[in-house]
């Protein structure tokens, strides 16, 4: 007998039970047929018909995941440590409250892998380091993103970069290469004159490598608005040409051209018409 009840597996087992169980119910059923009703089923033949599918030690009849291995702290399903309703073997944030949609993981916005509760730039896509923000090697506040000179402190109005540090005299230089460029009547041909001073603004990128160039034309209010737009552009970038021609690096000058926009005197007089016709030059990061 002890050879008959020594099984291999639980299942084993179970199966051994099941089946006494059938033939006691049947048995009990045909006893009822025959005027038995009052037979009773012995109760260890009862309680085995309680399954576990599952083989967690957890009858069916409780286990809240019948068909999936868990514990009874847990009413049979797996474990939940954070008990947001996401069972550890599918949470990826198992010691974290999350949602379904991420895994069991918390809300990250914008997806840089970290939670919007730790994240001081939770829209914005960013690094750890930076407690989610973007990048800022300088330190300045503006992101290297955003930042024309990432690697050196200055602030936003100059996109991240510093005030250019000139000496008084390069300075004076600038001011004055604003009256002393001057071009050819109604066109952007450059007077011979004109080619000394932009010989002076090479020099200061060349002792200043590290500084870019803004050239910006401009026009006093005689003549169509449009024209003057064109021809404002078009004598700066004579300038840039000019400079090129010299070995500045192209890619080291900006320019643009506002027509009669950006007036610094007025367009009533000769004069003030003449101060406006110009071409402004400006050292930056």
């Amino acid at each position: 007998m002890q050879d008959l009840l020594d099984f291999k597996t639980k299942k084993d087992r179970d199966d051994f039970y099941i089946a006494i169980a059938v033939i006691a119910l049947f048995f009990s059923f045909f006893s009822w047929m025959i005027g038995c009703e009052d037979t009773i089923i012995p109760e260890e033949i009862a309680a085995v018909v309680e399954i576990d599918t599952d083989q967690d030690g957890i009858f069916d009849a409780k286990d809240k995941c019948p068909n999936l291995a868990g514990i009874a702290a847990n009413s049979g399903c797996p474990a939940d440590t954070d008990g947001d309703g996401i069972l550890d073997i599918n949470d990826k944030c198992p010691n974290r409250v999350g949602l379904e949609k991420n895994m069991g993981c918390p809300k990250d916005t914008d997806k840089d892998g970290i939670f919007d509760f730790k994240d001081k730039c939770p829209k914005l896509a960013g690094i750890k380091a930076n407690k989610g923000c973007p990048a800022d090697s300088d330190g300045d506040g503006v992101y290297d993103i955003n930042d024309k000179c990432p690697n050196r402190v200055g602030p936003e109005k100059r996109g991240g970069c510093p005030e250019a540090k000139l000496e008084e005299a390069e300075r004076t230089l600038l001011t004055s290469a604003m009256k002393g460029v001057q071009f050819k009547t109604g066109s952007a041909d450059l007077k011979s004159n004109s080619t000394a001073v932009l010989d002076k603004v090479a020099n200061l990128l060349k002792k200043y490598p590290s500084y870019k160039l803004d050239i910006n034309g401009h026009t006093d209010n005689v003549g169509d608005p449009t024209k003057n737009i064109g021809l404002s552009k078009s004598r700066a970038k004579s300038c840039v040409d000019y400079l090129q021609s010299i070995g500045i690096v192209r890619q080291r000058i900006a320019f643009t051209g506002y027509g009669s926009k950006q007036p610094i005197d007025t367009n009533e007089t000769p004069d003030g018409r003449a101060r406006n016709r110009r071409v402004e030059f400006k050292l930056h990061y």
